[in-house]
């Protein structure tokens, strides 16, 4: 099975005061970077997913010989990105997941792959019993239609396509501990606080 990534960077930042997500620093590196390090490690291919022809200036130093893809719908959240990330990943399921997860663990993306089968998707399951579609494997076929629908009704909702898939894994908070104990994996910035708050999870526990 061909593996493809889709790392959705082209978001606007507006709790961030406008600061791109992306290219924030943490423990020296942006947080692109490391999420592009665990990526590759677990895909065959990488997507990334911009907002327009300006970000992509801005984070072309970082991108290397990387498939990119940028919004042909505006204004539409993540699934502008989806819809452009799926029409050009090759890979029959798509691993797909937001910028600002800094602790992406590879481990628990590689057991994910290995476990989603035949299904249309396979999506965590928080501690608090909420779904995370955007640390998820989908089918590219049926995620992408699904995507379009939702788009051509006017619902930019991502648990608008995700709703309507009929074959889901869902994986539960307990069995994702027996890999990241303390659900790293999911937290993610949306805030300026949120970034000051990282400096809490000590680089011994990553």
């Amino acid at each position: 099975m061909k593996r493809s990534s889709l790392l959705l960077a082209g978001g606007l930042g507006t709790r961030l005061n406008g600061r791109e997500k992306a290219l924030m620093m943490y423990q020296e590196s942006t947080l692109l970077e490391r999420s592009l390090e665990v990526l590759d490690d677990v895909s065959d291919e990488v997507i990334v997913s911009l907002r327009d022809e300006d970000q992509l200036q801005q984070f072309s130093e970082y991108l290397d010989d990387r498939k990119i893809v940028t919004d042909t719908i505006r204004n539409a959240g993540p699934l502008a990105g989806m819809l452009a990330g799926f029409e050009r990943a090759s890979g029959e399921y798509v691993f797909t997941v937001a910028c600002d997860m800094p602790f992406l663990n590879g481990e628990l993306i590689d057991v994910m792959f290995g476990m989603i089968g035949e299904h249309d998707a396979l999506i965590p399951i928080s501690e608090y019993g909420m779904k995370e579609p955007l640390h998820a494997i989908y089918r590219r076929d049926v995620m992408l239609k699904a995507i379009e629908l939702s788009l051509a009704e006017g619902n930019r909702s991502i648990l608008a396509p995700v709703s309507s898939l009929d074959n889901v894994l869902y994986l539960d908070s307990e069995a994702i501990r027996s890999i990241d104990k303390d659900l790293k994996s999911f937290v993610n910035i949306n805030t300026p606080s949120d970034v000051v708050n990282m400096d809490s999870w000590h680089s011994d526990d990553l």
